[in-house]
């Protein structure tokens, strides 16, 4: 920001009617320093920020602002909304644009709208700021954050969004409505309370003037406001015992050195006494109900977190994470990585979107993408950041932005497959990066090896990027039965590769013919599939039969077949709907094939919707 103050000493000054000066540089707009005002008041157009310092002071006036960038405003500007304005933040991603306070600035609107086009839109407030919102909408939600003796005032607002409140901020909300208060328990904090109930609260304070509440900095306040949804956010070094309560979001920050083991802790549960394993702070949950679980390791910490859901993940720092078996129920919103930190989630389920930012790696294996709402369907890595995916499903392909990169590989199948036969093996094999990565695709290797070995032969070389498809035709002539080990291995031209192994099982032909052979289940086809997908298997004598079909978190789908069937060949096929009878979203699913007491195999299946 001061390095833009000083740019704008070069400016060529410009003026429009009811218009007093204000600078353009490179498509940004600059109010100030002086008391200049610029009066938007009619509908007005911004590809760029608008920066607001000194004296200025931005008025939109029964008018419509539209705006692709930020609105910041520091030392004494203002930004002042009134009458049926509108301010529109033209993004199309979770956090795009930003409103931003420091240095004494003001953010005033009343009677007012303010929406992000459909998506999670982002307000930060610093250092003796202050932030008023009267009879004002905010379609979208909001997540404001308040810090550093920031003031917050709201009345008379429904949807409120989240809200961070932290250091010595100052928040207060009258007669508003669906807001979720970030309460920060900070070192040497002692909280020991009850909330009231969150459907309405006629009056209630969280300050050090709360009985049972000791060591915090900020104060805040609501008043005859409805859906209070409490949340916490816990540091290192507090002691936090919540009884009797209602807590919509319990958010773990782990800065340090530490390594935290969590294990079977899930969204929308009761918990009589849950103490959370945490060496450096007292975290307990006494006949309270916790709807969501946000983690941040941070710093140099070691996270594992295994068997869990949560609504939010994000690594910071050089933090590692490694996350087994989790679903990301996307309730808080992101599965994330920052700052040169490192994030594994295998065998999972992602019900949001995944991003990575600065320098910071994501590590997706045998785990599914699906989001539940629209504003969630943008996976994206930003400034030398990367995604990598091995044996997954996005229901929308990342993609990579400035200096980013995404790859790519999957081996989808099929797991089974004849020998002295041409098998197609699908799977993806693609890469994005960034405008400003000068990588490309370079080539993908598809390779076979007997089960266990490290020959490896090669079945196919291609320059040729694969979403999807068939990324090898295999010749399995000569081969002899059982089981081989595959390898898909992407390249780029910046030397980055990844790859993604798969096992099949080769069985002969003309099994027809052969005497007590076991029972065998082709695995469905197609694979991945929109529709329906059939499965086939042949059984060497009568036998009971059990077919069903699994979600990525270990539910059962669906009961495809299970009863007893005579000797000799069956097909079924499954049309991708559940015990009920409603439609399943796209996603990994694994069926799980039973033919009497001593045959039985699982495979993965791949629906695209």
């Amino acid at each position: 920001m001061k390095q833009l103050l000083f740019l704008s000493v070069i400016m060529v000054s410009l003026a429009r009617g009811g218009v007093k000066e204000y600078f353009v540089l490179m498509g940004d707009i600059y109010i100030g320093p002086g008391q200049d005002t610029l009066l938007i008041d009619g509908d007005f157009v911004q590809d760029g920020d608008i920066i607001i310092y000194g004296d200025g002071v931005l008025l939109v006036d029964n008018a419509k602002l539209t705006i692709s960038g930020h609105v910041y405003a520091q030392d004494q500007g203002k930004a002042v909304f009134r009458n049926n304005a509108w301010l529109h933040f033209n993004q199309f991603y979770v956090g795009q644009y930003f409103v931003w306070l420091i240095d004494n600035s003001e953010f005033e609107a009343t009677d007012a709208t303010v929406d992000a086009n459909g998506v999670m839109h982002y307000a930060q407030l610093h250092d003796d700021c202050r932030y008023t919102a009267v009879r004002t909408e905010f379609p979208d939600w909001t997540f404001r954050k308040v810090f550093n003796r920031a003031s917050l005032i709201l009345e008379d607002v429904d949807h409120v969004g989240d809200i961070m409140v932290d250091d010595s901020s100052f928040v207060h909300f009258t007669r508003c409505d669906t807001l979720m208060p970030w309460l920060e328990t900070c070192d040497g904090s002692v909280i020991d309370i009850e909330f009231p109930d969150p459907d309405y609260v006629e009056h209630f304070e969280f300050s050090e003037n709360t009985p049972g509440v000791d060591g915090i900095g900020f104060t805040f306040i609501v008043d005859q406001c409805n859906r209070c949804w409490w949340s916490l956010e816990t540091q290192p070094g507090c002691s936090v015992k919540i009884n009797n309560s209602e807590i919509r979001g319990s958010c773990v920050r782990m800065p340090g050195s530490n390594t935290v083991n969590i294990q079977d802790i899930d969204n929308n549960s009761f918990f009589p006494h849950l103490e959370v394993p945490l060496e450096d702070r007292l975290l307990e949950y006494s006949n309270t109900y916790v709807y969501w679980w946000n983690w941040y390791p941070m710093e140099n910490t070691i996270f594992n977190i295994d068997s869990s859901t949560f609504g939010e993940l994000i690594g910071r720092g050089n933090s590692e994470t490694y996350a087994t078996n989790c679903i990301h129920d996307g309730a808080t919103i992101s599965l994330g990585v920052e700052d040169s930190a490192f994030v594994s989630f295998a065998d999972g389920t992602c019900l949001a979107f995944i991003s990575s930012f600065e320098r910071g790696t994501m590590l997706l294996t045998n785990s599914s993408v699906t989001p539940m709402w629209p504003y969630q369907s943008t996976n994206i890595a930003h400034g030398h950041s990367s995604i990598l995916a091995v044996n997954s499903y996005f229901e929308y392909e990342p993609e990579a932005v400035d200096t980013a990169l995404v790859m790519v590989a999957a081996i989808d199948g099929p797991a089974y497959g004849q020998v002295d036969n041409s098998i197609d093996i699908t799977g993806s094999a693609w890469l994005d990066t960034g405008e400003y990565n000068p990588a490309e695709f370079d080539r993908y290797k598809v390779s076979w090896a007997e089960n266990g070995g490290s020959d490896w032969t090669l079945i196919t070389e291609s320059s040729n990027q694969v979403h999807s498809n068939i990324i090898a035709s295999w010749n399995t002539s000569g081969m002899a039965e059982g089981e081989y080990d595959l390898r898909l291995t992407l390249y780029s031209t910046d030397d980055d590769s990844l790859t993604a192994p798969a096992d099949i099982t080769l069985y002969p032909l003309g099994i027809e013919e052969s005497h007590g052979q076991n029972n065998i289940c082709y695995l469905s086809y197609p694979n991945p599939f929109s529709s329906g997908s059939a499965f086939t298997y042949r059984l060497t004598e009568s036998e009971t039969v059990v077919l069903r079909v699994y979600d990525a978190s270990g539910r059962l789908v669906d009961t495809v077949v299970n009863e007893t069937q005579a000797e000799g060949d069956h097909s079924v096929t499954w049309d991708y709907s559940d015990i009920s009878g409603q439609s399943i979203p796209s996603g990994i699913y694994l069926c799980y094939f039973e033919a009497g007491d001593e045959f039985s195999q699982t495979g993965k299946l791949i629906l695209c919707r």
